[in-house]
């Protein structure tokens, strides 16, 4: 289908909002259950409470995202979160002091939410758009991300101060009722399916999921090279506020200088990164966006001040994003169509399995070393893996770039 006659745009749009909408509550919730309850513990706690439906959710959202017409799932999860704000702020309006049950149960609502748009969005795409034209579609995407990721809390802030979370609540349902009504004109296939929905075929969809992965083992090596990633990309995440504080001894509002310019900075490198794709190819895309990584990390950990840290940090991000445009990209183009759904519900499940890692290898090196220590350790660590994953790709599969080509014809 042409992207044109698809809807890209439109749907570039409701996923500004929807995203929009995700930063505001990933900014203003954490804040208001710690100001309701006082206790860091409740607020970690509603992350736990969060994080966990995601893992859980992933196979399920697999199966779905296969059997049901995309504009469907995407209004009705557009439509269902908005509800949700409507009812959250209704009840905190009413009930005020049950803060910390509501947003947690919403943020819990909201996370199963967003899996199915998740996987819904990796089986879309290739569905409904050439497959040269996919680098496009993924950076900007990429880059509405990045977007929102500083828009979303510098207006959260701003609402907030005039209604405080409520006002933050009635916002996002207006806005993901907006996006909701825009993916009805969406136009988009509709899919044949024979067999009934029931547990059985749940099982049997995540089954046929493993067969694909296991006739196309390059997509668990495409999932070794994320976990790599994720580690380099999740350490700097983690130990960035301590070196500001830390090691260069600046208050905490140069963290928010930081995440700023790395957003800035992935927003521009996503104009270019369809252009690499489409002259040098997707493999060359790859590599240049692991080295890059990686020479950016070994940046932050020699910094000897703010400016050096910044960016070495902005270029790690944005290298992560154009990463994240080659794996995408790849893997939409490995697994069999008719497949897309569950088979990204098992890698996004794997995948996100790799979010914990690097908070628990920084916390078991944070005793011993300083901050900028512990990115040189996990980033000297992340290089010699990486370079022993490309190694035995190399061999296991009989490419001859550093990273993965383009698989013109996929197993089934």
């Amino acid at each position: 289908m042409n992207s044109d006659r698809f809807g890209l745009k439109r749907f570039v749009f409701s996923r500004f909002a929807g995203s929009l909408c995700d930063q505001f509550l990933l900014f203003a919730v954490p804040l208001a259950i710690l100001k309701a309850t006082g206790s860091l513990t409740f607020s970690s706690l509603a992350f736990v409470i969060e994080w966990l439906p995601r893992i859980l959710f992933f196979p399920l959202s697999g199966f779905l995202a296969d059997r049901i017409k995309p504009r469907f799932i995407f209004f009705n999860v557009e439509a269902g979160r908005s509800v949700l704000m409507v009812v959250a702020f209704l009840t905190l309006t009413f009930h005020p002091s049950a803060t910390f049950p509501v947003l947690a149960v919403t943020m819990a609502l909201l996370s199963v939410a967003y899996v199915l748009n998740f996987v819904a969005t990796e089986a879309l795409l290739p569905r409904h758009i050439p497959a040269e034209t996919l680098p496009k579609a993924h950076s900007m995407l990429q880059g509405v991300d990045q977007i929102t990721q500083v828009l979303g809390p510098a207006l959260a802030v701003a609402i907030s101060v005039y209604g405080g979370v409520g006002a933050i609540l009635a916002c996002a349902a207006v806005l993901f009722a907006i996006s909701a009504i825009n993916y009805l004109f969406l136009e988009t296939h509709d899919l044949v399916v024979a067999e009934k929905m029931s547990f059985r075929s749940i099982v049997e969809s995540n089954r046929t999921a493993i067969q694909v992965l296991k006739q196309n083992k390059i997509l668990l090596h495409l999932c070794a090279l994320t976990w790599v990633v994720n580690l380099v990309y999740g350490a700097a995440l983690v130990v960035s506020a301590a070196v500001i504080l830390k090691e260069f001894h600046l208050p905490e509002s140069y963290f928010g200088v930081l995440q700023t310019s790395a957003a800035l900075v992935t927003i521009v490198t996503f104009i270019f990164v369809p252009r690499i794709a489409k002259r040098f190819g997707l493999s060359t895309l790859g590599t240049l966006s692991f080295c890059g990584m990686i020479l950016s990390g070994a940046l932050m950990s020699v910094s000897l001040d703010f400016a050096m840290y910044l960016v070495g940090y902005a270029v790690l991000m944005a290298f992560d994003g154009a990463f994240s445009v080659y794996l995408r990209t790849l893997r939409s183009q490995i697994i069999p169509q008719e497949h897309l759904g569950k088979t990204m519900g098992l890698i996004g499940l794997m995948n996100m399995c790799s979010v914990p890692v690097s908070g628990l290898a920084v916390t078991a090196l944070a005793g011993s070393f300083m901050p900028l220590q512990i990115i040189a350790i996990i980033l000297a660590f992340a290089l010699a893996l990486g370079l022993v994953l490309i190694v035995v790709g190399r061999r296991a599969f009989g490419y001859r770039s550093w990273l993965p080509p383009v698989i013109a014809q996929p197993q089934v």
